[in-house]
């Protein structure tokens, strides 16, 4: 007779993942992969998304979508159908789920999660509800054509009616997860500070692995970069001005519905030879640059957590940043040193910095160390026991 014992398949946690609109490659849609590979046996729920853009970066996802799929333009004229956005949320059906977990950073923890586990990963209360000074719903000067005159209307006359509502249903929203986690200890004070809640950090995941993995360059070379979005509230005309003044060479990564504004700004201050548009880039594009260059310039104020400082060290390169936000928990300017904090958000502080730095200050293993605290894989098991004992 034989002795063998049939092995046990434990059955894996079916999760419904709950997320904003999915259009466009981002450090929040670098985080719901994570999430996703966590929680293999899971399905995702959102507004509307770009089926190319999940095809090719999330693969063979199951994925639910409301009304919104539908609409013409949806994406082009999404900031108009934001106001359909908290509707489609609520008529979400969930049904023979272990968990659902909201990944949210406007409307997606308004649904409707009744008796199951409801645990919300909140990238930061919505900016353009509670903190309107730092961030709006859109900068006029982006919009031209109907859309320009929609948002006319919507801010002149009912904007404010409606951004009220929104934040009583949002407050709601909060109080009704089961639990909140925090993508860091400044967005955990916001928490408690508009929603009076507590809330647990895990901090969002880094691909440190894969960036330590790439080949390693020796020697720095003379130039800084700015990598991410090209936005005004991103301080990329800070970081441009600073460069300009410092006379140092200045190179820009990324894409964003300022560039064009950027460029202008370049030509005006006559510094083309100085300050290079890189435009889009690529993984491995990225992960090179960040290894060449001098240092990260960093010039955003109230970020939520900050990827790509921390990619930086991972990179082996010192970050220069504003004292705010995010980034504050992740770099460190004593032991070990792995960047500068400036604490006047002006040109002439930011370019003193540029003009005096010296790579040789930092050492590229500190700042990979540091790091490491950041990895992919800490938040991976922290986030799947996170769900499983909440």
């Amino acid at each position: 007779m034989s002795t063998k014992k049939k092995k046990v398949k434990v059955a894996e946690d079916r999760v419904a993942i709950v997320c904003e609109p999915l259009f466009k490659h981002g450090g929040a849609e670098v985080h719901l992969k994570y999430i996703l590979e966590t929680f293999p046996n899971s399905e995702v729920y959102t507004a509307f998304y770009d089926k190319e853009f999940v095809k090719s970066f999330y693969g063979d996802i199951k994925i639910h979508h409301s009304f919104m799929q539908y609409l013409f333009n949806k994406i082009q004229w999404r900031q108009i159908y934001l106001i359909f956005q908290p509707v489609a949320y609520r008529l979400f059906k969930f049904k023979g789920y272990d968990s659902i977990i909201s990944f949210s950073i406007a409307f997606s923890k308004f649904i409707k999660a009744k008796k199951t586990k409801h645990i919300n990963i909140c990238m930061t209360p919505p900016k353009f509800l509670w903190e309107k000074e730092a961030r709006t719903l859109k900068s006029i000067n982006q919009l031209k054509g109907i859309l320009r005159f929609f948002y006319k209307i919507y801010r002149g006359s009912v904007g404010k009616m409606i951004e009220n509502r929104w934040r009583k249903m949002d407050l709601k929203a909060a109080q009704g997860c089961t639990k909140i986690v925090a993508i860091s200890n400044v967005v955990k004070e916001r928490i408690k500070k508009y929603y009076g809640l507590n809330s647990d950090v895990i901090y969002p995941p880094v691909e440190v692995k894969k960036i330590k993995e790439f080949k390693k360059v020796n020697r720095k070379e003379n130039w800084f970069l700015y990598h991410g979005r090209v936005e005004t509230y991103k301080g990329v005309d800070l970081a441009i001005r600073a460069a300009v003044k410092a006379n140092v060479p200045l190179k820009i990564s990324g894409m964003g519905d300022d560039l064009d504004q950027m460029k202008k700004l370049v030509k005006k201050l006559n510094a083309k030879g100085l300050i290079k548009f890189l435009g889009y880039t690529t993984e491995e594009e990225k992960i090179n640059l960040l290894s060449r260059s001098k240092a990260l310039v960093f010039p955003v104020k109230g970020e939520d957590f900050g990827i790509v400082p921390v990619e930086a060290n991972a990179a082996g390169t010192p970050v220069i940043a504003y004292k705010d936000g995010g980034v504050t928990e992740t770099i460190s300017e004593y032991n070990p040193k792995t960047g500068i904090f400036f604490d006047k958000y002006d040109v002439d502080t930011l370019s003193k910095i540029l003009r005096e730095f010296k790579s040789e200050d930092f050492s590229p293993d500190n700042c990979r160390k540091q790091a490491n605290n950041f990895a992919s894989e800490i938040f991976t098991y922290r986030l799947q026991n996170y769900v499983r004992e909440n």
